[in-house]
């Protein structure tokens, strides 16, 4: 069965649906395609530009994905990405992440973490009206997971 394209009935002055048919908008215009699943986590999948969203999680957690795939694709296209995260990026080419170095890793981290930050700046720039405590909150648990992996 294929996924809905956003979790939950839109209601009048939806705030988070306004914030997802945003970010579709502004994705599509700069060629990308948004795309839920029920069995990935959230990625942007740079070959195929694409940003996959699991559909299993609130809407509000969906758009806090939507914008943490943003600030990658943003990141990726700074000058200074592939200097900065060039073990990282190679890292996204393999399937086994537990053995990688701890250089690798720490590369791996900061780019979660700028990802999150360019995320925030990208809905704060557009306007949008989201929880950020919550989107905090989010953050905080997806980089709870790649600091116990950098500690592994």
């Amino acid at each position: 069965m294929k996924p809905p394209r956003f979790r939950g009935v839109p209601q009048v002055n939806d705030k988070i649906h306004d914030a997802a048919y945003f970010i579709e908008g502004w994705l599509s215009n700069q060629g990308w395609l948004l795309e839920w699943t029920y069995s990935d986590d959230d990625h942007a999948n740079f070959t195929d530009r694409k940003i996959v969203i699991n559909a299993r999680r609130t809407p509000e957690s969906q758009v806090y994905g939507m914008l943490h795939e943003i600030g990658h694709i943003v990141l990726a296209n700074k000058e200074d990405y592939n200097t900065r995260f060039s073990d990282s990026a190679a890292l996204k080419r393999r399937k086994e992440r537990s053995r990688e170095p701890l250089k690798v890793k720490m590369q791996t981290l900061g780019e979660e973490w700028e990802a999150w930050v360019l995320g925030e700046q990208f809905a704060k720039v557009a306007g949008l009206e989201i929880d950020f405590k919550k989107y905090y909150a989010a953050r905080d648990r997806d980089l709870k997971s790649y600091v116990s992996w950098v500690l592994e």
